[in-house]
């Protein structure tokens, strides 16, 4: 090894020692140490019994809206052409309900801006409806001046 009796003598017997730990560790592992039994219906229970506020969002229904859409193009001026929603709103905290109960009349108002500047031809399309959503989001989070609103779904969508 070294070529030191003394160096060599404390070297070997750290390897010994170590290689003495993992087989005792292993050994312990594998034949004396048991696993003990899990319970599945002592899970289960647990499992459903701790509810966590976490798990499902807070959501804010609002009622159907209709907009009606102002055309983009010269061509389609004659058409009336409407948007009719039916929007939820995921909401950062469970107090902010009462915030958006209160100010309904504005998150109305700004939805109604919004989509109705906002033509038909763009609102069809899957990205019309993601850049509406984002819009929403956007602007009642600038006009609250807080984070309110998570995410928007809407349960009814339909261009007209």
């Amino acid at each position: 090894m070294l070529g030191k009796k003394l160096v060599d003598t404390i070297l070997t017997l750290v390897s010994l020692l170590t290689t003495l730990g993992v087989l005792g560790l292993f050994y312990y592992t594998e034949k004396m140490y048991k696993k003990p039994r899990i319970d599945e219906a002592k899970e289960k229970e647990t499992l459903f019994q701790k509810k966590d506020d976490k798990d499902l969002p807070e959501l804010f229904k609002m009622d159907t809206m209709v907009f009606s859409l102002i055309p983009k193009d010269q061509k389609n001026l004659l058409r009336m052409r409407y948007l009719e929603v039916e929007v939820h709103l995921v909401l950062f905290e469970k107090e902010a309900k009462d915030f958006l109960k209160a100010n309904l009349p504005i998150v109305q108002d700004r939805i109604m801006d919004i989509a109705s500047h906002m033509g038909a031809d763009e609102l069809k399309t899957l990205s019309g409806k993601i850049l509406l959503e984002n819009r929403i989001k956007t602007e009642l989070n600038a006009k609250f001046g807080k984070p309110t609103i998570k995410g928007i779904f809407f349960s009814k969508y339909i261009v007209q």
